[in-house]
């Protein structure tokens, strides 16, 4: 008996064998909420899965299971709401991410056939993958019910940024039980380590609008405020063969502007134009970006900005591509990095990436506009050549130090800043940071001993290089924590620091600041989910008065209230006090007659009333996001303020209002409304008027294809300058207003610009695009008359691309 079943297992063996190789492995489950955080994930050779939307080829019977999901918010800690599975498995060359989402009421879950970088209003799941388990930096895959993508990079201490856009598939489903989401992820798209056996940081967010709750395989705590560290491991992974990453994205660009002259409204000729940006993949870890003849056009201008009342310029977010990818690697505590500054590239070149515990990003660019709008008291009109360079190495956990260059050179004159800067975490919640550096300028003024001259015939002015130098500096203290943080921080910014490739919106001064946060939080299923009571300060000195020992001029006191509503709702109010000291010297240039044939200087009409104190505020802001179909916002804020432009003390009251609606998965529809209102204090006149309408309709025909419309109407009526009793400041003899840096004398007409944009595109995958679009702004004599409306410009814009990709 005993031979014979040896006899039959020897005979089996073969077939046994083969039976056993076509049964799918078992598939390991990982208990998030059980400490499970260490995913051993299978390898397959190769994967014949269709991206569909639908789990149901074998392979995701062999994935690694991702469950035990906990909440973060609102109650931190406790069990989650819902049921969420997460599998994951990889090949040589792809990354599979499966996801099963469970909801107790399916037609609570939010979806919506959004475009792409818009679907945080939805249901949405959310995958971190620390590619180099270094704990500071991420990729960032979101996708909706419907498989519609957001993506971006999360840093340690900067959260999202969701400007890159990465090459992956998604497709998702609605089911009976919930929804689930198929992911494929090209390895070629992502940055890793070179070498063998790896192990990826990761952890996946469940966002769940309807309760205003998120969850999480990895459990994540405010007691932990480095996200990244609370992460668990995908391991196992190894012999990856992604191969070398090489993009060819040619582009076409066709335009025909309009615009008003002297001579009336015309028509420019058409203006065709080509491009192409390159990007390859020099290793698993660094990648060489180049553009010739860039497409640095946008397709959705700026909302516009009330300036009615602002000292200083107001920075504009980066929208175009080739700037976006790796742009975190760049920021430094100071903004000294700031791309919208090449305004007209004609062509440029990125290095980024990361070696060992050395990140590193490099930028060059060739910059045409200040050929087309010279520096002032340039001699010549010539190029301006940019060069960028970041090192950042991480040391310890979850600390960092690191070296950033900048140069702009035009001709003679340039612009270098060289800076250092350093965090470390420590104590779990604490963070010490800070950033010291230095600008060395040459620049271009009138010189009687100059031997170049600037101007234009007639009004020629001698000019030279003169030099001038500084140093910036900053450090910080913050302690982030579950129910207790603060904040305090020192600025100094001497008045010659010149950054030509960053953003520094005001210099010329020292600041202290500082604040501390409270919080308290409530049982699960309560009325009130959060409350948090914000104390903040600050102080500002300028010239070097801080460092003399010299008093303050300018500071405020702040405090505020927020509370978190169960049922998504959300109310702040807040109250102030401050204080700002004017400088005379800002108005010794306007004048007043006193009728013996004397003259008053503004600066000797200010002087006596320079400092203003007993600046109250107060404010109050509401947002709501209970109703699957619509979220609302508003917020209401009164303030003593001064009057910058004629050195007065006004009220100002603002409104702003949002309303975002989603009546069809289809169709979204955003309008908003701001409106600022400035009074003299004095005798309660009118000093501004500020309003902004804006409304953005967009039909998603398909995932691909869309029509969007934009409109939006400018009101800026601004007075003619008063002295503090009354009267009229003059400047050449007659009355004049600021508006906008500018002086209009006081009978120049204040037009107030509709800008209409229509915009039909398809976008299948990133890279690979059509856009015909039409813009038209008209210009209104009298605010909302819309009579007689005068065109101003317009324009017919077409964009072609398409991405190469091996």
């Amino acid at each position: 008996m005993l031979s014979l079943l040896m006899a039959g297992a020897v005979a089996c063996a073969p077939a046994c064998s083969v039976f056993a190789d076509t049964v799918p492995v078992p598939a390991a489950v990982f208990d998030g909420a059980r400490g499970e955080l260490d995913a051993r994930i299978p390898r397959v050779d190769q994967a014949a899965v269709r991206v569909d939307g639908r789990l149901d080829e074998a392979q995701w019977r062999q994935a690694a299971v991702l469950t035990g999901f906990t909440q973060s918010a609102p109650a931190e800690g406790t069990p989650a709401r819902e049921r969420t599975e997460v599998l994951v498995f990889y090949t040589p060359r792809e990354l599979f991410i499966g996801v099963r989402a469970h909801a107790s009421d399916p037609s609570s879950v939010r979806s919506t056939l959004a475009e792409r970088d818009q679907i945080t209003a939805d249901d949405h799941v959310r995958i971190l993958l620390d590619t180099f388990h270094d704990r500071r930096r991420a990729f960032a895959i979101f996708v909706n019910p419907l498989g519609i993508q957001q993506d971006g990079t999360f840093a340690d201490g900067r959260g999202f940024t969701y400007s890159p856009d990465f090459v992956f598939d998604s497709r998702g489903r609605l089911t009976g039980e919930g929804y689930e989401v198929e992911i494929r992820i090209p390895l070629r798209s992502l940055k890793f380590p070179a070498g063998g056996a790896q192990t990826w940081g990761m952890n996946v967010i469940r966002v769940i609008p309807s309760a205003g709750a998120e969850e999480s395989w990895a459990p994540r705590s405010r007691n932990q405020p480095a996200e990244l560290a609370s992460s668990g491991v995908l391991s196992g992974i190894q012999d990856l063969r992604p191969g070398r990453l090489v993009e060819v994205n040619p582009t076409f660009t066709a335009r025909r502007e309009g615009l008003t002259d002297e001579d009336g409204f015309r028509r420019e000729p058409a203006e065709p134009d080509v491009g192409v940006n390159l990007k390859y993949g020099i290793t698993s870890e660094l990648t060489l970006d180049a553009t010739i003849n860039p497409d640095f056009s946008t397709v959705e201008a700026d909302a516009d900005q009330i300036t009615v009342n602002e000292r200083f310029a107001l920075s504009l977010s980066e929208k175009r591509p080739f700037f976006l990818e790796g742009a975190d690697l760049f920021s430094t505590p100071e903004t000294l990095v700031y791309t919208r500054s090449i305004v007209a590239p004609a062509a440029g070149a990125r290095v980024t990436g990361k070696v060992g515990a050395l990140n590193l990003a490099w930028l060059g660019a060739v910059d045409d506009a200040p050929r087309e709008n010279p520096a002032r008291y340039a001699p010549e009109a010539e190029r301006a050549w940019f060069g960028i360079g970041r090192l950042r190495r991480d040391v310890g956990a979850g600390s960092t130090v690191g070296l950033l260059a900048t140069s702009r050179v035009v001709g003679g004159a340039f612009n270098h800043v060289a800076a250092a800067d350093a965090r470390f975490r420590f104590g779990r919640a604490y963070m010490l940071g800070g950033q010291l550096g230095g600008s060395w300028t040459r620049s271009w003024r009138p010189d009687g001993a100059g031997t170049d001259l600037s101007g234009e015939a007639g009004g020629f002015v001698p000019v030279a290089l003169h030099d001038r130098a500084a140093h910036i500096a900053q450090v910080y203290l913050d302690r982030t924590a579950r129910r207790w943080g603060y904040l305090i921080a020192l600025r100094d910014v001497p008045a010659d620091f010149v950054t030509e490739t960053g953003f520094v919106r005001r210099t010329g001064f020292t600041s202290v600041s500082g604040g501390n946060r409270v919080s308290w939080y409530g049982a699960p299923g309560a009325l009130v989910e959060e409350l948090d009571f914000v104390q903040g300060w600050d102080l500002l000195y300028t010239g070097r008065d801080f460092w003399r020992g010299g008093g303050g001029e300018e500071g405020e006191l702040r405090l505020d209230l927020s509370a978190e509503l169960r049922g998504n709702h959300e109310i702040e109010i807040g109250v102030g006090r401050g204080f700002y000291t004017l400088d005379p010297a800002d108005y010794a240039g306007y004048s007043l007659p006193d009728g013996d044939g004397g003259v008053h200087t503004g600066d000797a009409l200010v002087g006596p009333d320079a400092r203003m104190g007993g600046l109250n505020g107060a404010s109050i802001g509401v947002e709501s996001s209970y109703y699957k179909w619509m979220d609302v916002g508003f917020e209401a804020s009164y303030g003593a303020t001064p009057i910058f432009a004629e050195g007065t003390r006004g009220r100002e009251w603002s409104l702003e209002a949002e309303v975002a609606l989603r009546p069809t998965a289809a169709l979204r529809v955003d309008a908003s409304l701001r409106r600022v209102l400035l009074f003299r204090d004095r005798d309660g006149s009118r000093y501004s008027r500020a309003l902004v309408p804006r409304l953005r309709a967009e039909y998603q025909i398909t995932r691909a294809i869309a029509v969007r419309a934009l409109a939006q109407y400018a009101v800026e009526e601004v007075d003619v300058l008063r002295t503090p009793d009354g009267r009229e400041y003059l400047a050449d003899g007659e009355p004049f207003r600021v508006r906008r840096g500018n002086r209009p004398s006081w009978d120049a007409p204040q037009l107030n610009p509709l800008r209409l944009d229509l915009l039909l595109s398809w976008r299948p995958t990133p890279g690979t695009a059509a856009f015909l679009g039409y813009g038209r702004e008209v210009t209104d004599d009298e605010a909302f008359r819309f009579d007689g409306l005068a065109p101003r410009t317009d324009g017919l814009f077409l964009k072609l691309s398409y991405l190469f990709r091996n």
